[in-house]
């Protein structure tokens, strides 16, 4: 009998074997026989009718009946499956995209009818709206006043002030600040928000501070603090530092959390400050700044909770020295900030050369130098230990490692143009953010009477490489240019350069 029931178990097994085999044969003969080809990444903007629009090329040997297809989307924060939001249901895509500005996942799923496997590919969506990301224009207009166009992949879009505001903001330009995650009260949806401001100052001493997304103004002269500012105070720009937002005047240094809240501004620190500001460390140093009043480079600390001077034991009277310029330099892992002053008598030069927040050098210029002499002055950020002059309308090189200087030659821009503008723009998240966001562009702007003229170029060793690679022009009289990407903000893209690469951004 034993030898029965054994044999009934042994011939039970086998049969299970036999069945599990055909089954999995059966289920498993096609997997493998689907492929997709790369699907090209995209940058488009939402609300002007554009659609984005996708033939996939699939190797398989399914006919088009044994298939199914699908399409999702899903934005770079959402925590739920790709599968939540389905867009289509159809090979070929043409989807119009009216999505708040942001980055997303596009994802493409081809599904065999028969045994369910399925393979995806997926796509990065990178969606601005008319103004979110570009470069902003910082303009005087024929009254005098400050005004704002932006550049963005669909072309300029001038005077945004007169368009969302019914006129430009009073007095001649004196500085445009862009804030990447600043907090403010959303006053359409009556709620506390988070999110990038273009900062606009005055001669006259007006401030405004507008939504990129759709130029709300979100901060002027009456809201920034918590009662209106004084009429005699001047206020100069506003930063990022870690984890604040740091608003500098001449009355001192406030800041406000980038944590969703208000927004407003509490008591300063010192008693000045100025428009010439750097990073240090990518905020974990904190900032250093050039103090009008007291002729000095200050250093604030990243929580806004304590300043002090910066010192340097110098025979140079600094006691009547102004900054002219002011930049960071982060090459070859090592960050440089320097602060280009004058002597208002004298009218000598002095170079201070700093890092990690201390002044490692006042460098005495020589006379002879374009640098010592220049009236439009930038840094490099990211590719060669270059400051950058313009003089008798032609550009200089002054490496300040080598302590020599060249001339930068200039291509695409027409004989007998005169240079009114120059700066190294660049975006650089490193490996803490979307790649493909990255670029760095050498820009020149030349005046002619009332219109202005931008030539961005591709940078190679510090210098403008090849022919301009964007050209365009608008009405006004150039006074600075600033990009804005609509990419997150963190601390960790703040604190860049502890990780080996640059600044997200330039101030």
């Amino acid at each position: 009998m034993k030898k029965y029931i054994l044999l009934a178990v042994l011939f039970t097994l086998f049969g299970l074997v036999a069945c599990y085999d055909d089954d999995s044969s059966l289920a498993t003969r096609e997997i493998g026989d689907i492929a997709i080809d790369t699907l090209k990444d995209a940058s488009i903007i939402s609300y002007s009718g554009n659609k984005l629009e996708r033939e996939p090329k699939i190797e398989t040997k399914y006919s088009e009946e044994q298939l199914a297809y699908a399409w999702y989307i899903y934005k770079e924060d959402q925590q739920e499956g790709f599968r939540t939001n389905k867009i289509d249901s159809v090979k070929n895509l043409s989807y119009e995209i009216n999505l708040a500005a942001g980055n997303y996942t596009v994802v493409f799923e081809v599904t065999a009818k028969e045994n369910g496997y399925s393979v995806a590919e997926e796509m990065k969506l990178a969606v601005s709206t008319t103004f979110s990301q570009g470069f902003y224009i910082l303009k005087e207009t024929a009254e005098g006043n400050s005004e704002l166009d932006v550049y963005t992949q669909d072309g300029l879009v001038p005077d945004l002030l007169t368009n969302s505001q019914g006129e430009p903001l009073i007095g001649a330009p004196r500085n445009l600040s862009v804030c990447f995650g600043q907090a403010f009260i959303d006053t359409e949806e009556n709620v506390m928000a988070t999110g990038n401001t273009v900062c606009v100052t005055t001669e006259q001493n007006k401030f405004a501070c507008f939504r990129t997304v759709d130029m709300l103004k979100v901060f002027d002269n009456s809201n920034l603090l918590f009662e209106e500012m004084e009429a005699d105070e001047s206020p100069y720009c506003m930063v990022r530092s870690l984890s604040r937002i740091f608003y500098f005047s001449s009355k001192g240094i406030r800041s406000a959390s980038t944590d969703e809240n208000s927004g407003k501004m509490g008591f300063p620190l010192d008693s000045e400050s100025s428009k010439h500001v750097q990073i240090v460390n990518g905020g974990f140093g904190g900032h250093v700044y050039w103090n009008n009043s007291k002729h000095r480079v200050m250093t604030v600390d990243y929580n806004c909770s304590g300043v002090s001077e910066v010192e340097f034991n110098t025979e140079v009277n600094q006691d009547n020295l102004e900054c002219l310029s002011s930049g960071l330099n982060y090459v070859g892992g090592s960050e440089m900030i320097y602060f280009l002053c004058q002597d208002k008598t004298s009218g000598v030069r002095y170079l201070y050369l700093l890092s990690g927040g201390n002044i490692v050098e006042i460098r005495p210029l020589k006379s002879n130098l374009h640098l010592a002499q220049g009236d439009i002055i930038a840094g490099n950020g990211l590719t060669g230990t270059l400051i950058y002059c313009v003089h008798d309308n032609k550009l200089y090189g002054y490496n300040f490692d080598a302590e020599s200087e060249m001339e930068i030659p200039i291509t695409g821009i027409p004989e007998g143009a005169t240079i009114s503008y120059f700066s190294n723009q660049y975006w650089n998240m490193g490996l803490f953010g979307d790649t493909s966001l990255n670029f760095d562009n050498i820009v020149v702007g030349t005046q002619e009477g009332d219109n202005y003229t931008v030539y961005l170029y591709n940078i190679r060793g510090g210098q403008p490489y090849g022919e301009p690679i964007t050209v365009f022009s608008g009405e006004g009289k150039l006074r600075s240019v600033r990009y804005v990407c609509q990419a997150a903000v963190n601390m960790t893209a703040m604190l860049g350069p502890m990780y080996g690469f640059g600044p997200c951004f330039p101030y």
